[in-house]
C-alpha cells in the first residue's frame, strides 16, 4: 500500500478508486503517476512584463527562452499600452516557432498559446528533417562554388533559420519530458533517448551555420576564375557531407561500428582539410582569408560528425 499526498492528489485530480502506475527508472526509484490522465503536469505560463524592454533583440530572446522552457502559455503584458515593438516581435516569434499561436491581443496583454501535442511529434523525427536540410544546405552550397552561382548562396539564411526553429522545438521537448515523465511513457521514450536527441539537434544546428558560413566565404573565391583550391574544396566538401549524414544514419540504427567507421573517416577528413588550410597560402589578398575560413569550417562539419558517432556508440552501450 502506497499513501499519497492529499494535496498533490488533488492536484491532479485524482479520486478514490482511481488508477495510478508505476514506473522503474535505472537508478532503483520508481516514478508515480495517474494512469487516468493524459499529463500530470499543470498548465505553465510564463508572464513577460514589456515596460521596461526596449530592445526588439533582448524581447525576442526571452521569447525563445520561455518556449524552449516548456512554458503552455506566454503572456506579454503592459501597466499601460503593449507597445508597437512588442506587438511586432510577438508576431514575428510566432511565425518562427513551431507549434505557437497568438490566442488573444488586447491593448495590453498578448497571450501566445502553445497548440501542439508533445506526443505526436518525436524528436528523432525532427532530428531526422534536421539532418535532410543540413544535408541540402550543404550540398547545394558546393554546387554554387562549382557552378559560379552567386544568387543561390542568397537563400542559405533563410533556410537555416528553418535549421534553428527545429532545434528550438527539440530543447523544448526536452523540458517538457523532463517535467512530465507521462508523455515519454506514451511515446516509448525514455528521457536518455530524449536528451540524445537535443545533442545531436544542437550539433546539426551548429553544421547548419557553418553551411552560411561557407555561403559568405565562397564569393571572393566565385569572384576569381576557377582554382585548384576551388576543385579540392569542392570534393574534399562532398566526402564530408557524405560523412555527416552516414554519422546521423549510424546514430538513428544505433549501429557501432559503423560509428566507429565513421569516426576513422572523419579523422582523415579533418588531417586533409587541415592540408587544405596550408593550400590557402597560395592565393591572395581575401580570397586567400576566405579559403583559410572554409577551409576550418569544412574541418569543423567534419569534427561535428564524428561528436554523432560518438554519441551513437554511447548510445549503444546503454
Amino acid at each position: 500500500m502506497i499513501t499519497l499526498p492529499k494535496d498533490w492528489a488533488d492536484t491532479v485530480g485524482l479520486k478514490k478508486n482511481d488508477t495510478v502506475g508505476l514506473q522503474p527508472q535505472s537508478d532503483g526509484t520508481l516514478v508515480l503517476y495517474p494512469g487516468g490522465s493524459e499529463s500530470t503536469a499543470a498548465i505553465s505560463t510564463k508572464v513577460i512584463d514589456t515596460d521596461s524592454i526596449v530592445d526588439r533583440d533582448f524581447l525576442y530572446r526571452q521569447l525563445v527562452g520561455a518556449y524552449i522552457a516548456g512554458h503552455d502559455i506566454i503572456e506579454l503584458r503592459s501597466s499601460g499600452e503593449i507597445s508597437s515593438m512588442a506587438a511586432s516581435v510577438a508576431s514575428s516569434f510566432t511565425q518562427t516557432a513551431i507549434g505557437l499561436e497568438i490566442m488573444e491581443e488586447s491593448d495590453d496583454c498578448i497571450i501566445i498559446k502553445d497548440l501542439m501535442d508533445q506526443s505526436e511529434m518525436k524528436p528523432a523525427k525532427s532530428v531526422e528533417r534536421m539532418k535532410v536540410l543540413a544535408r541540402n544546405m550543404l550540398n547545394d552550397v558546393l554546387e554554387c562554388l562549382e557552378e559560379r552561382d552567386t544568387v543561390g548562396l542568397n537563400t542559405m539564411n533563410e533556410r537555416d533559420r528553418e535549421v534553428d526553429r527545429l532545434d528550438w522545438l527539440i530543447s523544448r521537448q526536452v523540458n517538457i519530458h523532463q517535467k512530465d515523465i507521462t508523455i515519454s511513457r506514451r511515446m516509448g521514450m525514455d528521457l536518455c533517448e530524449i536528451s540524445r536527441c537535443a545533442t545531436v539537434s544542437r550539433t546539426i544546428e551548429r553544421i547548419g551555420d557553418h553551411a552560411v558560413l561557407l555561403a559568405n566565404n565562397f564569393r571572393p573565391l566565385i569572384e576569381l576564375d576557377s582554382t585548384d583550391f576551388d576543385t579540392e574544396i569542392i570534393a574534399l566538401g562532398r566526402e564530408v557531407v557524405s560523412l555527416f549524414v552516414e554519422s546521423v544514419g549510424t546514430w538513428s540504427s544505433k549501429d557501432m561500428n559503423e560509428a566507429n567507421s565513421c569516426i576513422e573517416k572523419g579523422e582523415t577528413l579533418v588531417r586533409m582539410s587541415m592540408d587544405l588550410s596550408q593550400k590557402a597560402n597560395e592565393l591572395e589578398g581575401k580570397p586567400a582569408m576566405a579559403a583559410e575560413l572554409i577551409a576550418g569550417s569544412v574541418k569543423r562539419v567534419a569534427e561535428y560528425s564524428m561528436d554523432i558517432a560518438e554519441i551513437a556508440i554511447n548510445s549503444v552501450m546503454d
